[in-house]
């Protein structure tokens, strides 16, 4: 995964955590997603990006920004784990699969001519042959030597490289050379659904990955050997931060259209007014009312739209006072309206302002099944008043609140202040949850200081932060929801952050993690998925729309949805 400064960087696989407001995702590519296709963009209902063919399109210049200096050039690594880095990055470094809009993987063939894979002795093998004219920019060409070393990078291995994830790099048994340097091949050491998101991003170079020292420390400095792709850095201005690509010269695929991009450091608050002032071509507005009425009114600009990667949704404490008992959480849940606290959090932003009913899949997935419809467990007053009553909890009418055995039906909700999604929630939902008798203490936690210790220490009742979702829906879905049991003593996984045993999901995940038809995973998934919905482990409310600010006539950029980056040797402009 890949995390902005505004991203905590916790969880491997499938989700990411942000403090950011809100969210949503995208469509499951097939397990064995093999077969090349054209670099083009597709066709998809994922992303509003002006899709517009090569040949339509002018040449012109790109200006995007970064909002902080860069301490490393290594992506893949801790300190430069981020998405920002990533998105500039991206047109200089070896892609091997891109996306479309709703998450189908494309092959790339400038950099990968085919990958297939086979399952023996329930082993996953892919072959992969590369393309013999993609090289490094110092014209090494690209081959197994450096996935070699990408894989022991960060297979986990070697706890002194620093790397940001292990994740399904730690499933692999081998990695070698086949007939060729151009051929490599990668043995898993059990079946592996989702193997292309491990070799999507390419390899490192074999040299930044052959120490943990060059590894972690290797990267601080710019260094041309280590890139490669349509552009190249020009420039790099550490005093103003700002970085300048122009088209690679030794970039053997379709010539760029852009003549230039520059990389300016604007602080994110100074972005909306950057954009308005025709000093970006590019703002992701995020859930900004007043930056989207910038971006909206600005000369020569378009706001695209899609379903973003993001969701915003609670996280139940089931070792929390009274949250113990699954029925006074399915309470809850029947007790909020989420299409209100949908709609009072996107006030000002344009897309679908409706609740999102699964925890694994969004909306726009294919396999998205509606749980909340499937299982009944939904806005519903009456039913969540008498579930109360069936688990003892009767209406006080002196208090209005609920007692059982003496104690109020006090639950706390942590507010992370200054963060105006969650401080919203927490109001709404308190006034939503008096409704049914339910006492929901707000407390407010200094971001600064106690995030995220609040939460991987479970100091709190219920709380509201945001998910990001990629391509994969059920990649580690015991990393979240899972965890161990022995000798009857239940374990959670460290980002299981409910502290919930869910026996149907933890029974599910093995299979889930190794079957590969895709068809089958679904259903797997949607048990799963049907499985966390009941025991209440977390509640999405529902997915932010994907705001991003662009020059009018830009081509093939914009709101990717489920695409990490465009393709940027397509971007260009309109005639």
């Amino acid at each position: 995964m890949k995390v902005s400064k505004l991203l905590m960087p916790l969880v491997a696989g499938g989700l990411a955590l942000t403090l950011a407001a809100c969210g949503g995702p995208v469509t499951s590519p097939s397990a064995g997603a093999s077969s090349g296709a054209s670099s083009a963009p597709t066709t998809s209902s994922g992303w509003d990006i002006n899709e517009t063919p090569r040949d339509q399109l002018t040449a012109g210049e790109f200006i995007g920004s970064m909002s902080y200096p860069i301490a490393t050039w290594n992506v893949a690594s801790v300190d430069g784990n981020d998405a920002e880095l990533t998105l500039l990055e991206s047109p200089i470094s070896p892609i091997y699969y891109s996306y479309t809009g709703t998450g189908e993987p494309v092959m790339q063939k400038d950099f990968l001519l085919s990958a297939e894979p086979v399952v023996t002795a329930g082993k996953l093998v892919v072959t992969m042959k590369l393309n013999p004219k993609a090289v490094w920019n110092d014209g090494k060409v690209i081959g197994a030597d450096d996935w070699v070393a990408t894989w022991k990078a960060l297979n986990g291995s070697n706890e002194k490289f620093a790397a940001a994830s292990t994740d399904g790099w730690n499933q692999i048994e081998s990695v070698k050379a086949g007939a060729d340097a151009q051929e490599v091949v990668v043995s898993f050491k059990a079946t592996y659904p989702d193997w292309v998101a491990v070799v999507g991003d390419g390899p490192i170079r074999a040299e930044g990955a052959a120490t943990p020292e060059a590894f972690n420390d290797g990267w601080k400095d710019y260094n041309e050997s280590y890139f490669t792709g349509p552009f190249k850095v020009e420039n790099w201005d550490k005093t103003s931060g700002n970085v300048t690509m122009v088209p690679n010269d030794k970039w053997w695929g379709d010539k760029p259209l852009l003549t230039k991009l520059t990389w300016k450091q604007i602080k994110s608050d100074g972005l909306a007014a950057a954009f308005a002032n025709q000093e970006v071509d590019y703002y992701d507005i995020g859930a900004d009312p007043d930056g989207y009425a910038q971006a909206s009114g600005a000369q020569n600009s378009k706001v695209r739209v899609a379903a973003g990667p993001n969701f915003r949704h609670f996280t139940f404490n089931s070792q929390a006072p009274f949250l113990t008992d699954v029925k006074v959480r399915q309470a809850i849940v029947m007790g909020l309206d989420r299409t209100v606290i949908a709609k009072s959090d996107l006030a000002g932003l344009p897309g679908d302002q409706v609740p999102l009913n699964n925890n694994l899949y969004v909306a726009a997935q294919e396999g998205y099944v509606d749980q909340a419809k499937a299982t009944g467990i939904d806005f519903n007053l009456d039913k969540a008043k008498s579930t109360l009553d069936e688990a003892g909890w009767a209406m006080d009418e002196a208090s209005g609140f609920r007692k059982k055995d003496g104690k109020q039906l006090d639950v706390e909700f942590a507010v992370l202040g200054g963060v105006s999604a969650s401080e919203n929630e927490g109001l709404q939902a308190q006034k939503m949850l008096k409704e049914i008798g339910v006492n929901l203490k707000l407390r407010t936690v200094d971001v600064n200081k106690d995030w995220p210790g609040v939460l991987v220490e479970h100091k709190f009742g219920i709380v509201a932060f945001s998910w990001i979702g990629t391509p994969y829906p059920l990649r580690n879905i015991g990393q979240i929801y899972g965890g161990t049991t022995k000798d009857g003593e239940f374990t959670a996984n460290d980002s299981n952050f409910a502290q919930l045993d869910i026996k149907k999901v933890n029974e599910l995940t093995p299979l889930i993690d190794t079957e590969m038809d895709p068809v089958k995973r679904a259903d797997l998934g949607n048990q799963a998925a049907q499985a966390i919905w009941e025991e209440v482990h977390t509640l999405p409310l529902y997915q932010r729309p994907m705001l991003i600010g662009v020059r009018e006539k830009l081509a093939n950029i914009g709101a990717l949805g489920m695409a990490r980056y465009p393709i940027w040797q397509n971007v260009g402009f309109t005639k």
